[in-house]
């Protein structure tokens, strides 16, 4: 069955798939705490913070699931039968929550740590293809979510040596940041806290500087740019209209 990213089923089973594949066998699983293998698969720009938004954007899995399957139009028997073996996978997510191992967390829902070979993840990709077919969400592609990690990190570099007020340099920063992990986290997450994380370092840009002080800094143009790219490439999300609006706001002045 085709793997969907769409939806939080689907964001689920591509993690524990692409988890137990970073350690394939129970030496190297009861030898790795869990939660450190979450963070360096993920990858983490923000220190404790970062650590603490891509478990909890993994915590928070399951309820997305049991949210988005009460929504879906088929009777409660069906309903029940596409959140089979849930309920294990929590408990697994339990055992990442309290820093045990890979095998701990393995084993709550996969005979022998086998993960592929699991009725969890069987059960995740008939889940996932329900709600991929009623209600998928925005994804964006790994090509465009290269290029914005990319852009991210060169805005970064040039804020950080541009000539900005410290309070200004700073909140800049600050939202880059924050944009650069919910970029890291969108195969977990989705897309919706990368539209939040740019639509708050919008406003931040309209409270805090102008465009004739990022002129003067160097960056006006390198920022317009990339602010209407992001715009572009998150243009079918349910927010755009809001991050266009600020963004659109920004480029005006």
């Amino acid at each position: 069955m085709a793997q969907y990213i769409d939806n939080p089923a689907g964001r689920l089973h591509k993690f524990l798939l692409d988890l137990h594949a970073t350690h394939p066998n129970d030496q190297q699983q009861k030898q790795k705490q869990a939660w450190l293998a979450v963070v360096e698969m993920v990858g983490n720009d923000l220190g404790v913070a970062g650590e603490v938004q891509i478990i909890g954007a993994v915590a928070t899995l399951p309820r997305q699931i049991r949210e988005a399957v009460s929504q879906l139009a088929v009777d409660d028997e069906r309903k029940e039968h596409l959140l089979l073996h849930l309920d294990e996978v929590e408990r697994g997510i339990d055992h990442l929550l309290g820093r045990q191992t890979l095998w701990h967390t393995f084993i709550c829902f996969a005979t022998n740590g086998e993960v592929p070979r699991s009725a969890a993840i069987s059960a995740l990709s008939h889940c996932s293809y329900e709600l991929h077919q009623a209600m998928p969400e925005t994804v964006v592609s790994d090509e465009d979510l290269a290029r914005i990690i990319d852009m991210v990190n060169g805005l970064i570099n040039e804020v950080h040596g541009a000539k900005l007020p410290e309070a200004v340099k700073r909140a800049m920063l600050n939202h880059l940041m924050a944009l650069l992990q919910a970029a890291h986290n969108v195969r977990i997450a989705g897309t919706q806290p990368l539209d939040d994380a740019l639509f708050a370092l919008t406003g931040s840009l309209g409270r805090t500087t102008s465009p004739e002080e990022l002129e003067r800094a160097g960056l006006w143009e390198r920022l317009k740019s990339a602010l209407q790219t992001f715009d572009l490439m998150l243009s079918t999300s349910q927010s755009a209209g809001q991050i266009g609006q600020a963004i659109a706001g920004i480029l005006t002045g």
